[in-house]
């Protein structure tokens, strides 16, 4: 390859990683509610040069007489690896995150999450279940 078009590439990489950075401040939304179950996930584009964000994930429910809501969020990439320190999730591929059951009708989890290595992609998922009693159970799950 000639010194021309290996400096050309250069500058093309340099440009485009740059415009990657320039979408910061957006961030990916997804809710989705079922059944008067509702699942929300909010995921920032990679908010600084080390790939990481704040993440907000929350169950709700406007159900009455429900026993217990769960509450899962899990990340995922596409390459490379994913990590939410504080919450145990580490590891390239899905990773369960988070998971907590209560009695209330609301349970919101944030922190930061991180993608490494070669990733191109994260993802991630908050999944909101509600045991109305013995035999029904509500699902609701909102992907980003």
């Amino acid at each position: 390859m000639s010194k021309f078009k290996f400096l050309y590439l250069a500058i093309i990489f340099v440009v485009a990683s740059s415009l990657f950075y320039v979408q910061d401040a957006q961030a990916y939304r997804a809710v989705k509610t079922i059944s008067k179950v509702t699942a929300k996930a909010d995921l920032p584009y990679w908010s600084d040069l080390k790939g990481c964000g704040k993440f907000k994930a929350q169950s709700q429910t406007t159900r009455t007489g429900f026993k217990k809501l769960h509450h899962d969020v899990s990340f995922y990439t596409v390459g490379g690896s994913v990590s939410a320190p504080g919450t145990g999730a580490t590891g390239s591929a899905s990773s369960k995150s988070y998971s907590k059951s209560t009695k209330g009708k609301i349970y919101t989890t944030s922190g930061n999450v991180c993608a490494g290595g070669l990733a191109i992609y994260l993802g991630m998922y908050t999944t909101t279940e509600v045991d109305q009693n013995s035999s029904r159970t509500y699902t609701a799950t909102a992907k980003i």
